[in-house]
């Protein structure tokens, strides 16, 4: 497994996953803190709330697989790497 930063260094190894584990971690804190602050909108049903958990838990698997085609994964990830967030879009 390799990751290509914005500034063209590939990153493999230790150094990959150790980012890697950290964005999946965030990503289920942020899950489960949807789910818990449950902002849902009142229509929004109890197994819906649980299937956007359950989602959520799943991508930080494939994140920590580095399994991912997502721009703003990637950036997670690139900002975990060289401490820059990259931008989307140019100023």
């Amino acid at each position: 497994m390799k990751f290509t930063t914005h500034t063209g260094e590939i990153v493999t190894g230790q150094r990959l996953q150790d980012a890697l584990n950290i964005v999946a971690d965030k990503q289920i804190e942020i899950s489960k803190g949807i789910r818990k602050q449950d902002l849902y909108a009142d229509h929004v049903t109890e197994e819906t709330k649980d299937l956007n958990l359950q989602r959520g838990i799943e991508l930080a698997e494939k994140i920590r697989n580095g399994v991912f085609d997502n721009f703003t994964i990637w950036q997670r990830i690139n900002t975990e790497l060289t401490g820059e967030c990259v931008a989307l879009l140019p100023k």
